[in-house]
């Protein structure tokens, strides 16, 4: 039997070394492959679902629709000339007048309004945000 020289054995060495490199390589690119598959897979399913929400949400906000729930929902109804007041018919501080036609108080000075809300409201309070 011949011995093999050591020029040979070390390049019999790089050589597996190199196989072995390019399998790990070549396993590395699978899973990535198949991760990437994965995610692309999940972002058609998500452009999906956002196609029927699309879908959904036109026909949710048809008017037509719309004003058949406010209609069987809600008791609206438009504002009659008698719900309407006058300045005169609010009330004021006792000791405070009413406002003239023709002066306008400074605003810091404008009698509170009563609001559905109540003053709990941030535009109630006195001198609000306006």
């Amino acid at each position: 039997m011949s011995a093999l020289r050591p020029s040979t054995l070390l390049w019999l060495a790089v050589i597996s070394a190199v196989g072995y490199g390019m399998f790990q390589v070549k396993y590395r690119v699978m899973q990535l492959e198949d991760q990437l598959a994965r995610v692309n897979r999940s972002i058609d399913a998500d452009r999906d679902d956002l196609r029927v929400l699309g879908a959904e949400w036109s026909y949710l906000n048809q008017p037509q629709r719309l004003d058949q729930l406010r209609q069987r929902y809600l008791t609206l109804v438009p504002i009659q000339r008698a719900q309407q007041g006058t300045l005169d018919q609010i009330p004021f501080r006792p000791g405070e007048q009413g406002i003239a036609p023709q002066a306008v108080p400074p605003r810091p000075s404008a009698p509170p309004v009563a609001l559905p809300g109540g003053a709990s409201l941030a535009s109630a309070a006195r001198g609000g945000n306006r």
